[in-house]
Formats: structure tokens, sequence, C-alpha cells
């Protein structure tokens, strides 16, 4: 059926398309190489398609063949279902002990029981048994029964009365005899500053799988006093890598009486944004930050989100959180407002990057090459922006039509009707309303006129 519509798109289409837009209609253009054999190709929109189109909505786009005939294209976003979900699984897990005041006893020397499928039964360190005071050195975790990827670990502790910041790392090991780093540095926190709240209790482990796994820290490092620890499991396709455009601002009009410091920033494209990420010109800066957001400098400002950004070293370790996440949007311009920070130095006005994934334009490879995307034109009518049906090619995809796709790739760009496109044209001459407006003042002038010669008349007979 996928083909029968696919034949019907590229037999019909000639009646659907408006014969009058040519490439001269758009400012500029990339030529594209095909792989052979196909019928229906894609590609990735880039930024500087992006930074030229002249409408919101992309319809100043289209792909011409080589009698520059318009072919059938569509735009969709990346796919959703490539969201990961996560499960989590609860871990065995044995405190380990060391000597205190010997850093050398790395807790490694404990007596470990294990059941015939290899499970831990129980650990006993030597530690314990010189009658010595001993000192909690970590904590051995017994990953047997998990035979997934644990892509991170959930770490439940004790909570402490006061800000409690620790360094850790992550060994592992198939024997409990050869261990080998897997996580060599991790930070977990849990703070409580001026209201705001910083917990991190994650630690991202790298691809691959260990029957066992040993968490620990740095002899004389205050430790933690674990209750749970949680294997997080990942599903679903990892999303496309994400494109980052920084932003430079400037300061914006300011509300003295809410202490708040306000900047704004101008995108050089409609980026289809949905993430966000502050750099800080000074570290150890904490903020509560609202974002804002509008297509054109007439519009009202829109709220974005709002939240606590950081960046805090301690004793080497580094804590950040920097990025939110929001709907997206191809407004190009943007203003964050900070609480309770004055205005300081033009140097240190943060810097914003846009995170975007481009758009997959997917496009009939009807009659010859080479074929060709065109861009950018602020003198599309009514009739030529819907001169790109697209209903056919959409139903020929579906959920499965991936597999009928060949891949496309765009050469460097090339000038084509110009830059002066990118200008809409000026309105044109209100001729009607001036030809009324002449002869209202015209018929003003003859009864002017029969009024002049009427009192002549008048004053000849007197």
């Amino acid at each position: 059926m996928r083909l029968f519509l696919l034949a019907a798109a590229l037999v019909l289409y000639p009646s659907m398309a408006a014969a009058t837009l040519q490439p001269a209609d758009f400012a500029y253009g990339m030529a594209l190489s095909l792989e052979e054999n196909g019928a229906v190709y894609r590609f990735s929109v880039p930024r500087e398609v992006y930074e030229t189109l002249a409408r919101d909505d992309m319809g100043d786009i289209r792909i011409f063949n080589s009698k520059d005939a318009v072919v059938p294209h569509i735009l969709r976003q990346p796919e959703k279902k490539r969201k990961i979900q996560e499960f989590t699984h609860p871990l065995p897990f044995f405190p380990l002990y060391r000597e205190k005041n010997k850093p050398e006893n790395d807790g490694l020397l404990v007596r470990i029981e294990k059941g015939g499928d290899g499970a831990i039964i129980n650990v006993e360190s030597d530690a314990a048994r010189t009658g010595k005071p001993p000192e909690l050195s970590g904590y051995l975790i017994d990953a047997t029964g998990h035979e997934k990827q644990i892509h991170k670990l959930h770490i439940n502790w004790q909570a402490k009365e006061e800000n409690f910041v620790t360094t850790v790392s992550v060994e592992y090991s198939n024997d409990l005899t050869r261990w080998s780093p897997l996580v060599p540095r991790a930070t977990l926190v849990q703070m409580q500053f001026s209201g705001h709240e910083i917990t991190q209790k994650r630690l991202q482990l790298p691809p691959g799988t260990a029957q066992y796994l040993r968490l620990s820290w740095p002899a004389g490092r205050d430790g933690i006093e674990v209750k749970e620890i949680l294997a997080v499991e990942q599903t679903g396709k990892p999303e496309r890598k994400r494109e980052w455009t920084p932003l430079k601002g400037t300061p914006g009009p300011d509300d003295n009486n809410k202490q708040i410091t306000a900047y704004e920033y101008h995108s050089p494209g409609r980026l289809p944004v949905d993430r966000v990420r502050f750099r800080f010109a000074e570290k150890n800066t904490l903020v509560k930050a609202t974002l804002f957001s509008r297509p054109d400098p007439e519009a009202t400002w829109r709220h974005r989100q709002r939240g606590i950004f950081y960046d805090l070293s301690f004793d080497h370790t580094t804590l950040v959180l920097d990025t939110i996440s929001l709907d997206q949007s191809s407004d190009r311009f943007w203003r964050v407002e900070l609480e309770g920070i004055p205005s300081g130095d033009p140097g240190d006005i943060p810097v914003i990057e846009l995170g975007w994934q481009p758009h997959e334009l997917l496009f009939v490879a009807r009659g010859k090459g080479p074929f060709m995307l065109a861009y950018g034109s602020a003198r599309l009518g009514r009739e030529e922006l819907n001169s790109s049906p697209a209903g056919l090619l959409a139903q020929v995809m579906g959920r499965d039509g991936d597999a009928l796709l060949k891949e496309a790739a765009l050469l460097p760009k090339n000038v084509l009707g110009g830059p002066d496109l990118l200008v809409p044209e000026p309105p044109p001459l209100p001729w009607k309303k001036w030809l009324l407006w002449g002869v209202l003042v015209a018929g003003v002038g003859i009864i002017a006129r029969m009024a002049l010669s009427l009192g002549k008349g008048m004053n000849k007979e007197s």
C-alpha cells in the first residue's frame, strides 16, 4: 500500500505543484548529493538555513529538480519515542572498614563468603578482627543478580544535619580479586543554602557490565551511611545529538523594586530551541533565574522557565546545574532575569547557549537530478506558500517508512535570487485612494469655480 501511495505521489504531483515558482524566487540554494536507487531521501536542516529563513513556519523552503520543477517535501521533528525511560532495582551491599589512621589499609582485606550462584552471603573485614575501632571506608555492591547494564547508581544515605559534600570512586571486578577503576571521581552532595537545596545522589556509569562494584572514598574524608543502593537501568534509543548556539547578552530594563537584574539576547536564526544552558562568568555562582522569549522586539515577553542554577567548587569538587528544558520555541529574542544580584561589570554578563535539534527534511526524488534545496524568501504569496503539498508523502512514510529512506548530503551554498529577497516588498501604492482624493479635490475645485463665477455675475448686475 505504501509503495502504491508513493507511485501516486510521483504521478499526480505535476498537476498539483505551482509552475510559477523558480529557484530565482529564493535567496540561496544548496545542491544535493544523493545515494543511488532511491525514491525518498532525507537530510538534516543545517544551522545556516535557519539563520536565513524569513518565515517562522519554514514555509520558504523548496526542493527543485534539474528542470526547476518543485518536488514534494515534508519537515519532521526528531522522534519523541527516543526519550529514555528509567527503571530502578535494589542491589545488595555490604560495608567495608579500615583501621583508623592507617590509610594504607584500603578495606580490601576482607573475607567474603559466596553462594553457588556467585552472590555474596557475608563480608567480614580484617579491620574488625584487630579489636581496634574501625573506620567505614566504603561499600561492596553485589550486582550478580542484575544481568543487564547498569547505567547509574542511585544512593540513599542517612540524612545529616549539616551540609555534606564528599568525593567517591567506583571500581569493578568479576572475581573479587582483581579490581579496575570504573568511575575515578564523582561527587555526592546534600546542601541547603538561602532556602535552596542542592542534592546529588546519582553516579553515572560507563557502558559495560560487572558482577561486583566497590564504592569508596579517600581516607580521612567524610563518608556516608548508606541506607539503599539502586541500579538505574535505561531503555530506549538516545536522542540525536543536540547542537548548541552561544549568545552574548546586553543589559536589559531592570525592576529595582524587585531587585531583579535583566539581560537580553538575540538569536541569529529561528532555531527550534528546547534547551537553554547558562555559562556564568564567575565561579561559585548560585542564582535564581527566570527565562523569557518573544518572536520579535514588539511582542510581549512570554515566560518559559524558572529555576535555581549554580556552579560551585568545594575542595576540588565541582557542582554544576546549568541547563533547563522547555517547550520547543523558534523565538529569536530571549531575556534572563536574575533575582538578588545587582548589576555589575559588563564582563560578568552570563552567556546563554540555545540547545536545539534540527528538523529532518524528506523529499521525493521525482525527475532527474541534480536536486537542489532552495531557501529564504520574504516575497512568497499565499498561493506559492501552499504550492508544496505533502499529504501523500506523509502517508507514504507513516510509522515504519524509514525503511524506504536514502541519505542526501548538502553541498556548499550558492546565491540564487540574492539577499534582497529576504526583505519584504514595499506595500503597493494606494492608487485607488489617491484617485478618490483626486476626484474629491477636483470636485471641490469645480464647485469653488462655479461659486466664484456666480459671485462675479451678481456683482455686475448690482
